[in-house]
């Protein structure tokens, strides 16, 4: 990758795990008080419910121009551009393959890519989070099927949720050595950054390599 993407990488946000991090990396990453965040979320949030609790997380850590785009809402390109001339691109949790194959439909992955050349910061959470690697395929371990082709931002691997899902981490050493990847577990709290070519973990997560 000829630039350098600014990632903010999430197995889930909490205001007690991960607030005070988020408001230090946020304005570090965008080099802005209190940055413009446009939120996207992984299937039609209609009641906005799911959305509110974002909102309301990024208000408490000042950041509050936090407004909600679906592409599958609009086909206007004004209004896809306006989503992604702001200086952070939130993709929230969900399923991964659905949300990437979305994200492809809606051409918002070429966007992304634009909005990351130009500077713009990602933060993902979970699927949101797994789908920006090259591939996914640890999306497989929670039962999920079909094209594990990411975003291609990074050349690892995340599984999300660790602590309830894979108390024991064989199962990821032994999935990380049968592919022969590098993945990182993290537990919720914990945040993974990648800048340029540097990639920096904060919390209990651990790296292992297949």
């Amino acid at each position: 990758m000829s630039y350098a993407p600014k990632l903010i990488l999430h197995s889930d946000q909490s205001a007690a795990l991960t607030a005070s991090r988020d408001r230090e990396l946020l304005r570090s990453l965008t080099g802005k008080k209190a940055p413009r965040i446009t939120y996207i979320p992984s299937t039609p949030d209609r009641r906005r419910r799911v959305f509110q609790a974002a909102a309301d997380y990024y208000e408490k850590i000042g950041c509050p121009d936090v407004v909600y785009f679906d592409p599958e809402e609009t086909d206007d390109p004004d209004e896809m551009a306006a989503a992604f001339a702001r200086d952070v691109v939130h993709l929230s949790g969900g399923e991964v393959a659905p949300f990437r194959m979305r994200l492809s439909f809606t051409g918002c992955d070429e966007r992304l890519r634009e909005f990351s050349r130009r500077g713009g910061v990602i933060v993902g959470v979970s699927a949101g989070a797994m789908l920006l690697g090259l591939t996914f395929r640890t999306a497989s371990l929670f039962g999920e099927k079909g094209d594990f082709t990411g975003l291609g931002f990074f050349d690892f691997e995340l599984v999300p949720h660790v602590s309830e899902h894979f108390p024991k981490l064989d199962l990821l050493e032994a999935f990380a050595r049968k592919h022969q990847m590098s993945l990182y577990a993290l537990n919720d709290g914990d945040v993974v950054v990648v800048q340029g070519s540097k990639t920096r973990i904060y919390g209990q997560g651990v790296l292992i390599r297949g």
